[in-house]
């Protein structure tokens, strides 16, 4: 569990079989929001004085049909035991620069480095099933939004919010097949950031490039080969000839050169921005980020970025609550510091607000992958996240969730 969470004074977990589910949201529960926790890597998956609804034990169903190609998941897996449950039959989905989170991945976006070929795991959804906040158990189908508008909008509020509006228990995907993947990992000085930057940015769609700055700047792009031939991309742009990889599950750990050290035990606030293509402005955005960079109140705190485009913006931005459908790049701010330390939070949470304010020109839109409604920064983030979507937004959960009794829109 996300060490923040795992922490929380919560008042604890509700472990609901899925025929109580409709009645654990329709009792009256007290204190609020309740909390639910899938893969439970959010920050927000437990917190001081509430309840959680943990999906991890009773919400495991998996069952994948050849004939289709559709993967039915419960919501309790993990995105690496879905992963494992596909291999058998060399299928799989685009999930992130880790296998650890659960279905909140899904829900929020769904972001990794085979976004670019294969879009954002959202995408792939083609059925969900769940309870409303009011209670009211829902199964939509992709096939039923042409036919019914108020289907469609349910359905679209889900795709990227659903946290705000019921608790998903089942979804039906589309698999993609297994293909093996070429990365480069490397440490690179700051000043050779902007040219991968500008260089990535003319790659093919089967190639992207996420880097993280910590004590050192690591550098991490990943390709992959359709034809299981040689790297096209990657053997060209660095000394280093790139691994080769089975799957995404094998993949090296993203992060993990950017210190030397094994770091001590941290909490920490994660917030990701989006925007399109920085081009010549990436000199500019890394010299802004210089100076925040050189004052981290924590040897934990980083700045990271992940590269999207391609098949992730060949969906209608109208279509799903993830209206960012140019974004170009995600860069996230981790703000870190040590358990207990409430000052040191405090310094933290500003830098993180400063480092987001330095991005925000490139990086209006914000990936709600985290949620801070506990955090004086929520309405921004929501107002950045969903743009003129919001207020429909607000009066579906005004009628889906009445009592607010998920995450605060």
């Amino acid at each position: 569990m996300n060490p923040l969470a795992k922490d929380a004074k919560s008042q604890g977990r509700l472990i609901a079989e899925p025929e109580l589910l409709s009645a654990v949201l329709a009792h009256p529960l007290h204190p609020l929001p309740l909390l639910v926790s899938s893969g439970a890597t959010s920050s927000r998956c437990a917190g001081d004085g509430l309840w959680t609804l943990d999906l991890r034990q009773r919400f495991r169903k998996f069952r994948y049909r050849e004939t289709s190609s559709l993967v039915t998941i419960g919501t309790g897996l993990t995105m690496a035991e879905v992963l494992e449950g596909l291999s058998p039959y060399q299928r799989a989905l685009p999930i992130g620069l880790s296998g650890l989170p659960g279905s909140g991945f899904l829900l929020t976006g769904g972001m990794g480095p085979l976004s670019r070929v294969h879009g954002l795991a959202m995408d792939h959804i083609q059925r969900i099933q769940g309870v409303w906040g009011n209670g009211e158990p829902f199964n939509l189908h992709r096939d039923d939004i042409t036919t019914d508008a108020r289907i469609a909008s349910c359905w679209r509020g889900l795709l990227g919010a659903a946290p705000f509006l019921g608790v998903v228990t089942e979804l039906d995907l589309e698999t993609d097949p297994v293909v093996p993947l070429a990365v480069l990992q490397q440490r690179i000085s700051v000043e050779a950031l902007p040219n991968w930057i500008r260089s990535s940015e003319r790659w093919p769609n089967s190639a992207s490039f996420q880097w993280s700055w910590g004590d050192h700047l690591e550098a991490y792009a990943v390709e992959a080969l359709a034809d299981g031939g040689p790297s096209a991309v990657l053997r060209s742009v660095a000394g280093n000839a790139p691994e080769r990889c089975v799957d995404q599950l094998s993949l090296p750990g993203f992060g993990r050169l950017t210190s030397d050290q094994h770091p001590a035990p941290f909490h920490c606030e994660v917030l990701g921005r989006l925007g399109e293509h920085w081009g010549d402005q990436a000199e500019a955005v890394v010299a802004c980020l210089r100076e925040p960079m050189m004052r981290r109140p924590h040897s934990a705190c980083r700045i990271s970025a992940q590269q999207l485009g391609g098949a992730t913006g060949a969906v209608s931005a109208a279509s799903t609550s993830f209206i960012h459908r140019d974004a170009v790049w995600k860069p996230w701010i981790t703000a870190a510091w040590a358990p207990g330390d409430l000052v040191g939070r405090e310094r933290a949470l500003d830098w993180m607000n400063h480092v987001s304010e330095v991005l925000m020109a490139l990086n209006p839109g914000v990936h709600l992958a985290q949620l801070h409604d506990h955090l004086p920064s929520h309405g921004q983030e929501l107002k950045d996240a969903f743009g003129s979507w919001l207020p429909s937004l607000q009066q579906l959960k005004t009628e889906l969730d009445p009592d607010q009794r998920l995450c605060r829109l």
